[in-house]
């Protein structure tokens, strides 16, 4: 080691030259596009940077200088007598002069840390200026610059400390591993893609928030299928309250361009009880048959409708959609109106209950399947002529049976003013369809808000939105639609799920939908087609009820809502924060919202944490090997340590043992300030002094009091110093 010291110690000047001449003359190189190899400039800085660091030690600066105009001498006349062209040496020699300008300048300013701060600005600011150029530059350049810097930064920090120069000699070489590793790494012209980097980092992000999505579901307490998590209810499932905006992704859709807006039903409810909807569950042979009666009917009344294969296909459309959980955990399979066929993996099998379709288990994040859906235009006049086709069979007629009892039901206590307003609207109307037209076109004309208030204790909540507040979104809306079509005994219930009129104008597109995207509207029982979706909420029900083809009108007597993620006509229309996006209006919503923000600060956490074992375990270790080498030692050797620690703990105190200080004037300047109640300071430097000078030797009993001196001592520092200090203290 000694050796290696003194080898680097001779040297470190010169090499540090050597680099930072290096750096100037590859920057000059970049600058002026003179194409010198940068290993023959490398080469020749270290070179001459030598040559005249050892010539200024031996005082031969001129002989040097003499030396080698001699040789340049002898080959412009080698050249002349052999009949060479002079011009082959040009680049040679301006090289030449380069390398001994630069060094001479570089190892100069090595010897003075002052003139060595010019040179490196001049450096980095040409790095800053290239940079901003797009000048081309040398890898090589760029390491030796930052290698130059980092010794400069030792050197100077040693320089504070008044530690010599050298004692930065063994970080040198660590400097320059470093760097001539990221130098030798493979550097393309076009930036990295970090393609791999991306998706592990896309991958963990996936499985971050699948848990964070397992853990509210877990935590959450609510049920396995999906709904409009207070958006719209209370933790009773109470209709009304305040909603809060959400734009935490939900699901993605992929698949065929529609010719209408997307409607994915979630959970579909039969049941109105005044402040609350549910589900209907069936039982025997009505269960798992729902949604495809619905197609069953649809394909029979086609087929019997008397309507030619070209109005038929601008009647119908069919898609494939696939579904895919982003931001959700739930039993419940999304799917549009008429769908006919899932394509799930081939360990589930869904089951159908009512209207909802059911996985065994519920789902979450990156959980996809596929379905097939028939799209109908039912705005156009060829839909009106297949609700006039008459279904005889008897399949159709204890279906309908079922239904008409199933979603006609209303409370006992429904105001009479309700069906008093449903008869009013749909005064004149000649057919079902008619009649659900008129009150959705009423509907629209009520204010849209995120802050509708909740109906009195007691009061009905369709009873409350239609005459008093006549404010809501789309939970009221879609309520009233149901409660005033069941009014006029027409089938209706009530959906959740998602909404959204992207997928009109993009094909094979993979769209996101948010918790702003999150909706609920109206279905209605309409033979012989079955279930057809009516949406009154202001910005929705002009999309609704828009042939295609046909551009959409907006309401422009209503104020339609808008929000981030907003794209048109439904998209962005309505703010809802589902289940599991988190709605911060709720004690649940809180705790979601807290889990996203430590999802979000997830990576710097587990950094400290492991940062933080790794310090605990290396103090540990530390200690360990402390206590191992101490036990290990003879009493003499446990003396001088137990003085090292007493000596650590006055400097801490601020009574430092000074260079040159003997240990009486440590006494004299100490005693009284380093005393403990057991034992005076006095008494041990006068033990200590029997030992190290008076040849007395040294006892365990002398060691036991010496240490219980020190822990004593120990503890009263502890109690006086502050808490940085202690835990400082204690990392030692």
């Amino acid at each position: 080691m000694k050796k290696y010291r003194e080898f680097i110690g001779k040297y470190y000047e010169s090499l540090h030259g050597a680099c930072l001449s290096a750096g100037l003359l590859l920057l000059a190189d970049s600058f002026w596009v003179l194409h010198w190899p940068p290993m023959l400039l490398i080469g020749g800085a270290v070179l001459f940077s030598l040559l005249f660091h050892y010539a200024v030690k031996k005082n031969a600066v001129l002989p040097a200088g003499f030396i080698l105009l001699v040789l340049h001498l002898a080959i412009f006349i080698f050249f002349h007598l052999t009949g060479r062209e002079f011009g082959i040496l040009l680049p040679y020699i301006q090289i030449e002069a380069a390398c001994l300008g630069a060094s001479v300048l570089c190892v100069t300013a090595a010897g003075h840390l002052f003139m060595i701060i010019p040179i490196l600005l001049a450096e980095l600011a040409c790095l800053i200026y290239y940079g901003i150029q797009g000048i081309s530059l040398s890898k090589w350049s760029i390491c030796l610059v930052f290698f130059c810097c980092l010794l400069f930064l030792a050197e100077a920090a040693g320089q504070k400390r008044g530690i010599k120069k050298q004692d930065i000699f063994f970080l040198a070489p660590l400097f320059f591993m470093c760097l001539l590793f990221i130098c030798l790494l493979p550097v393309k012209n076009t930036p990295i893609r970090w393609e791999t980097v991306r998706r592990a980092a896309d991958a963990v992000q996936e499985k971050a928030n699948a848990l964070l999505i397992n853990l509210d579901h877990f935590f959450s307490g609510t049920s396995d299928t999906y709904s409009l998590s207070r958006s719209g209810y209370s933790s009773k499932g109470t209709l009304g309250g305040s909603l809060i905006q959400s734009d935490n992704p939900q699901i993605s859709v992929t698949g065929t361009q529609t010719k209408s807006p997307l409607y994915l039903a979630g959970t579909i409810y039969d049941t109105y009880d005044g402040s609350s909807w549910t589900p209907e569950e069936p039982s025997g042979r009505e269960k798992g048959k729902e949604y495809l009666e619905q197609y069953k009917s649809i394909n029979e009344s086609l087929s019997v409708s008397g309507l030619s294969d070209e109005e038929i296909r601008s009647l119908s459309h069919l898609c494939t959609m696939e579904i895919k959980f982003e931001g959700l955990k739930t039993k419940s399979l999304f799917h549009a109106p008429n769908t006919w066929k899932f394509q799930l993996p081939s360990s589930l099998e869904a089951e159908s209950r009512g209207g909802n379709i059911l996985l065994p288990k519920a789902k979450g994040v990156g959980f996809s399947y596929s379905l097939q859906f028939l799209e109908l235009n039912y705005n156009s006049e060829d839909f009106q002529r297949l609700l006039a086709v008459t279904s005889g069979s008897q399949r159709d007629s204890a279906r309908r049976s079922r239904i008409v009892k199933n979603c006609t039901a209303l409370p006992d206590d429904l105001p009479r003013r309700v069906y008093d307003l449903a008869e009013e609207l749909t005064m004149g109307c000649q057919t079902p369809l008619e009649e659900l037209k008129a009150i959705r076109a009423y509907l629209a004309g009520y204010q849209y808000s995120t802050t509708a208030d909740a109906p009195a204790e007691g009061q009905d909540f369709a009873d409350s939105f239609l005459f008093d507040t006549k404010t809501g979104y789309c939970t009221s809306f879609a309520t009233a639609m149901a409660v005033l079509g069941r009014c006029r005994g027409i089938p209706t219930r009530y959906v959740e799920g998602f909404a959204t009129d992207r997928t009109c104008s993009e094909d094979k597109t993979e769209i996101h939908l948010s918790g702003s995207n999150a909706h609920a509207w109206a279905e209605a029982y309409l033979e012989p087609v079955g279930w057809v979706p009516f949406d009154s909420t202001p910005g929705y029900a002009s999309g609704a009820g828009s042939a295609w083809e046909a551009e959409s009108v907006d309401d422009s007597d209503t104020p339609i809502p808008t929000g981030p993620g907003s794209s048109g006509l439904v998209t962005g229309t309505e703010d809802h924060s589902t289940g599991s996006a988190g709605d911060s209006g709720t004690m649940e919503g809180i705790y979601t919202n807290l889990l996203q923000v430590l999802l979000k600060l997830l990576p710097i956490i587990l950094l400290l944490a492991v940062v933080c074992l790794m310090a605990a375990a290396a103090v540990l270790f530390r200690k360990f090997m402390r206590h191992r080498a101490y036990v290990s030692m003879s009493s003499y050797e446990k003396i001088l340590f137990l003085m090292d620690r007493l000596f650590l703990l006055g400097r801490l105190s601020g009574i430092s043992f000074e260079e040159g200080e003997t240990l009486l004037e440590y006494e004299e300047k100490a005693a009284g300030a380093l005393d403990t109640p057991e034992t005076a300071l006095t008494e041990i430097f006068r033990m200590f002094r029997e030992i190290r000078y008076g040849g007395q030797k040294a006892s365990p009993e002398t060691v036991s009091l010496l240490k219980t001196y020190v822990h004593s001592l120990e503890t009263q520092y502890l109690q006086s110093c502050s808490r940085t200090k202690r835990l400082l203290y204690c990392l030692r």
